[in-house]
Parts: structure tokens; C-alpha cells; sequence
């Protein structure tokens, strides 16, 4: 498939200035070393040594809007409050950053010019991927891992079963067609997406009774989005 190689505006000079200066060791309230960069499409996390601080960058891709400030709190506050109800020793606080981009402080005095959250710092050694790639992961820890998250969204509260709670998962899923499409420039790209569109509204169309009977059954819950 050909995507057009113009996107969007770019994450801005200040954002990528305060990333860059976040990387003196110095600037912590906590003995560091080094610091190593992980970046994804959404967010910066700097690794401190004990701690990680993952900052939201400025985005929107359609499926989530970073582009202010406030919203880059609202969701730093979500991820902790979220993320703690499985790893209550990970994830730690939601700190302000001030200063200026190119000086800033951690928690410092004055107004803050982004967020972070902070997170207790583990081994790479010890992600999923990596203990898969040495051999670590058998059938008891799949058995272990998939009964933890049964036991965890059996006790989460279920939406309301009301209409409205339906239609909510549809616009994600319309959001990424509108974002996808204006990147293509080949007509027989934006025709393939175009019909996969079509075909997914109408399967949506088709199945609305049983997403509306699984709402009402109590299946629709605040789960884990990386899961």
C-alpha cells in the first residue's frame, strides 16, 4: 500500500527540546547514572536507573488527542489510576514539569509546562517478549497469567446497559478510516480502504444486537487497553 510521505505537523521544537534536556542526569531529585530513551508513536520514557517517567507527546492520531496540556494531565492521572489496579507497585504518582523547555525541573516551583507519569523502573530482562525469547514462558505461567486476568475482570463494575454504551466502540474504529484515508494517494488503496470501511459498518450493522445483549449481560467493563 503507498502512503503519502507528507504527514502531519510534526511533534514541535519545544516538545523535542524538553525530551532532549530531560536526559541530564542531573535534573532529577534521585541519583542517576544514564539515561536511556524509549520512544513510541504516542509517548517519550526516559529510564532514570530506579525510575521511568513516561511523558505523552503533543499528538492526535484519531484514536486519542495529546495536543494540550490539560489533556496530556487528564490522561497521565487516567494511566495511573487505571494501570495501578494490576501493578500498584509500578506505577507511582503523576509529576508536574516546570520550568522552561529547555531548562526544566522535575516537580519544581511555578507552572507546570508538561506531565509525566513516573513509574518504578524493572529490567528489560523481565518484559513478556524477552522471557518468550529465552524459553522462560510454559504452560503454568500462560495458566497463572491468563487466571489473573480473569479474577481481575471479573471484579470490574459493568457499564451501564444502556444504548449509548454500544455505539462507543464504534468510533474508534470509524476514527481510523477518517485518519488513514487522506495518507493514501494510490486509487486502488483508497478503494480497497474505502470497501473494508463499507464491509466493517455493515458487520457492525449486522451484529448490534449481540454487542447490546453482551452490554446488558455485563460484558462491557473498564478493562486493560494494552490487553
Amino acid at each position: 500500500m503507498n502512503v503519502r510521505t507528507e504527514l502531519p505537523a510534526g511533534i514541535g521544537e519545544d516538545a523535542a527540546a524538553l525530551v532532549a534536556a530531560l536526559r541530564n542526569p542531573a535534573l532529577y531529585p534521585h541519583p542517576v547514572q544514564r539515561i536511556e530513551l524509549v520512544e513510541t508513536h504516542i509517548s517519550w520514557v526516559l529510564l532514570t536507573g530506579d525510575y521511568a517517567y513516561k511523558i505523552k507527546k503533543p499528538v492526535n492520531p484519531g484514536f486519542l488527542d495529546f495536543t494540550t496540556l490539560a489533556a496530556r494531565r487528564h490522561y497521565c492521572a487516567e494511566e495511573l489510576r487505571l494501570n495501578r489496579r494490576l501493578a500498584p507497585d509500578l506505577y507511582l504518582d503523576v509529576v508536574p514539569i516546570t520550568g522552561t523547555p529547555r531548562s526544566p525541573a522535575i516537580a519544581g516551583n511555578g507552572a507546570p509546562i508538561e506531565y509525566a507519569v513516573k513509574m518504578r523502573q524493572f529490567a528489560q530482562s523481565a518484559l513478556l517478549g524477552a522471557a518468550l525469547a529465552r524459553g522462560d514462558v510454559g504452560a503454568g505461567v500462560i495458566a497463572q497469567l491468563a487466571r489473573t486476568i480473569a479474577e481481575f475482570h471479573a471484579r470490574l463494575t459493568p457499564a451501564a446497559a444502556d444504548a449509548s454504551a454500544n455505539t462507543v466502540a464504534l468510533a474508534p474504529a470509524r476514527d481510523n478510516f477518517a485518519q488513514m484515508l487522506p495518507l493514501l494517494y494510490a486509487p486502488a488503496d483508497i478503494m480497497a480502504l474505502k470497501t473494508l470501511r463499507e464491509w466493517m459498518l455493515r458487520e457492525y450493522d449486522t451484529h448490534a444486537g449481540r454487542f447490546r445483549q453482551r452490554c446488558a449481560n455485563g460484558y462491557v467493563r473498564e478493562c486493560h487497553g494494552d490487553l
